[in-house]
């Protein structure tokens, strides 16, 4: 969503506070899931409660032929935007929703075309066509460079998170990684040898219409017309090519993958020189054409996974951290902050941010990114549970991270890998999985912290450990759950 002074669209994340809101609260749902959530915190409790009915709220059985949807943009809109629904994914995949999301990221996929340099419809309606809140025609028309990048990310996470081979098999999807990772790339001139010197809006058709200015956005930042690009777009780009080496591995486009390893490194290269501010000690939001910047990209370089320097993630995440930025931001970039900062061990300031979005007090806190923020939040961070990515030598991991160290977390009925499996943490000592339906699952069991050895149903086994990739120094064991089974694995009490 585009908030200021033109109308109101779907994606804005780095803009200044926005203008735009909706009155209500949790709506009726209109689906169903059987996830459960449970713990000890009552806060915690309400606001996953709250957030699953909200999120529910707004999904819509496509009764007009365009399939299963949910709203992605302005509540009301009746509209998904492809920079929410490739955030919302996550939230909604716990909740069941695979169905809804293989449906939108689809018609995302299948909307780029020549004429829009391989753009996608940056929005789509309830009728399935491009919404008329931000297109016109090919020529004229709302977009920003993210998206593509981000959908394509998406994809390849559902794909994870599901198991389902159709994700990198379809033959449109396919067209899809294939025309973003080459004519997209090279239209729009985000290779690293063009990306420097490139105009803010490199494919301009008309002198005069309503989005001319906008035909092409080289970042989720929305209100500046001073900039060549985004850090984000960086962020999401380098994100998107090691997206597409993963789902490109077994079936199509390895030799294409292989080739873009370079131009990935050297996309981060960009981004740790270029858009990092050394006396900022973070990363800077938007770059110029004489390669100074300014604003802050932080966020999105830490939820694409785009930076490798510890030092740099640390200033990252101190920046993002402090409640003098998050209470300043739209709601947009903060639904995103609470799985970042989990994912990079800052649960004290997740669980701030957490609450702080699901609060009854919360100005816009039915815009419906922040319900599937929030359930993606507790899901996949607090609880800690990640699909495998291509090539791990497991299917599922876990990692408690509570809001106090003894808290107890339940995690129940949750869809995964084509399996139901329950979760339950007991504080950051033990865990219990259980393999509810579906086949075997190699469960990747993980507590922060070095551990020499663990134990398995009362059996200590030797504990692997090392940093994750996003540096959190961590032991772990890999057990094999076969389904109707449990297995706990827990600290050894020394």
């Amino acid at each position: 969503m585009k908030i200021g002074k033109a109308v109101a669209l779907c994606g804005a994340v780095f803009i200044f506070a926005g203008i735009c809101s909706s009155s209500g609260s949790a709506q009726r749902p209109s689906a169903t899931s059987d996830l459960e959530f449970h713990s000890s915190s009552a806060e915690l409790n309400l606001s996953f409660a709250w957030a699953k009915q909200q999120a529910l709220a707004y999904v819509r059985p496509g009764t007009d032929g365009i399939g299963p949807w949910y709203e992605a943009a302005l509540p009301g809109r009746n509209a998904f935007c492809m920079r929410d629904v490739s955030h919302q994914t996550e939230g909604a995949a716990a909740l069941g929703l695979f169905t809804t999301n293989h449906n939108m990221l689809d018609r995302f996929a299948v909307s780029v075309a020549a004429s829009r340099n391989w753009a996608g419809y940056w929005e789509i309606d309830q009728r399935g066509q491009p919404s008329d809140a931000d297109f016109r025609s090919d020529d004229d028309f709302w977009f920003n460079l993210p998206a593509n990048f981000d959908v394509l990310d998406a994809i390849v996470r559902m794909w994870r998170w599901t198991g389902d081979d159709s994700y990198r098999e379809d033959p449109r999807l396919q067209r899809f990684f294939t025309k973003t990772m080459t004519d997209y790339m090279t239209q729009w001139q985000l290779l690293p040898e063009t990306i420097l010197k490139r105009p803010r809006i490199a494919n301009r058709h008309l002198e005069k219409g309503e989005f001319v200015d906008a035909r092409g956005i080289p970042s989720y930042t929305e209100g500046p017309k001073n900039f060549i690009f985004g850090a984000d777009l960086l962020a999401a780009e380098y994100r998107a090519i090691r997206s597409y080496q993963q789902i490109a591995s077994r079936r199509v486009g390895k030799q294409h993958a292989a080739q873009l390893e370079k131009s990935a490194d050297a996309l981060q290269h960009i981004l740790e020189t270029v858009a990092w501010s050394e006396q900022g000690q973070h990363f800077n939001g938007v770059i110029q054409q004489d390669l100074h910047g300014f604003g802050s990209a932080d966020t999105m370089v830490l939820y694409f996974g785009a930076a490798t320097d510890p030092a740099q993630i640390r200033g990252a995440l101190n920046y993002v951290a402090n409640p003098s930025y998050w209470k300043t931001i739209n709601i947009e970039e903060e639904s995103y902050l609470p799985i970042v900062l989990f994912r990079y061990g800052r649960a004290d300031a997740a669980y701030q941010v957490l609450l702080d979005l699901s609060s009854p007090s919360k100005p816009r806190r039915d815009y419906p990114e922040v319900s599937y923020g929030v359930i993606a939040g507790i899901v996949s961070g607090a609880m800690g549970i990640e699909p495998a990515r291509a090539g791990d030598a497991f299917d599922v991991q876990t990692l408690a991270q509570p809001i106090a160290k003894s808290e107890k977390m339940l995690l129940r009925a949750l869809r995964i890998k084509g399996n139901q499996i329950d979760i339950e943490h007991t504080g950051i000592s033990a865990t219990r999985f259980v393999n509810r339906e579906g086949a075997a699952l190699r469960w990747k069991a993980t507590f922060l912290g070095a551990e020499r050895n663990l134990s398995v149903d009362g059996k200590q086994v030797r504990a692997e450990s090392g940093a994750s990739v996003n540096g959190l120094y961590a032991s772990w064991t890999v057990v094999t759950v076969p389904a109707g089974s449990s297995v706990t694995v827990s600290r050894v009490v020394q």
